[in-house]
């Protein structure tokens, strides 16, 4: 009886030895297969960078390592830029590093955050600094901002598109009117 337990016992001790001799093979064959992203060549980066937003591949690439600080900022992906949920904290930062150095390449700009806007509009001609810029999209502007954007935007000579959603009904829509269509080089407006 004592022979036919040991037995058992170094049966299944084999047995732990053989699957952790398999499970130690398999996490080898894992391990030499696995790729980083430093390997991945600089096409297929920008392709994944094609599926996001500039915000996006700025908090996930930007500060991995000097390569990939270069392929964003090289890359066609930000020149249209699309600030939407980002705190004050995250878009000073995004600020300095990636709208003031590319503010002469961006030709796409949504600022779906009330105080991003006033930022870029409150800086002294900051806005005038976006030489290609040719859409804007503004959210959640308030009426009595409007024509202090307005100033800015008829300066931009490249500017053919702008949608803006106002906060609250429009109560002087012939003025705003007024002022858009003195836009000459404008070609959409919503």
């Amino acid at each position: 009886m004592q022979r036919t337990k040991r037995q058992k016992n170094d049966m299944v001790q084999i047995s732990n030895s053989n699957k952790k001799q398999k499970l130690g093979n398999q996490i080898t064959t894992i391990n030499s297969n696995k790729y980083c992203l430093e390997d991945l060549a600089n096409e297929i980066l920008y392709e994944i960078f094609g599926y996001l937003n500039g915000y996006d591949i700025y908090k996930g690439f930007y500060n991995l390592n000097n390569r990939f600080q270069n392929l964003a900022i090289n890359s066609n992906i930000l020149t249209k830029i699309n600030i939407s949920t980002i705190s004050k904290s995250n878009f000073e930062d995004y600020y300095h590093n990636i709208l003031i150095p590319n503010q002469s390449q961006i030709n796409f700009l949504r600022l779906s955050n009330p105080f991003v806007a006033e930022i870029i509009f409150s800086e002294p001609r900051l806005i005038l600094n976006f030489i290609r810029l040719e859409t804007i999209i503004l959210d959640y502007v308030q009426e009595k901002n409007f024509n202090k954007f307005f100033d800015y935007l008829i300066c931009l000579t490249t500017l053919h598109a702008i949608t803006i959603f106002f906060v609250q009904d429009i109560s002087s829509l012939d003025i705003i009117f007024s002022q858009i269509f003195r836009l000459s080089t404008l070609k959409y407006f919503k």
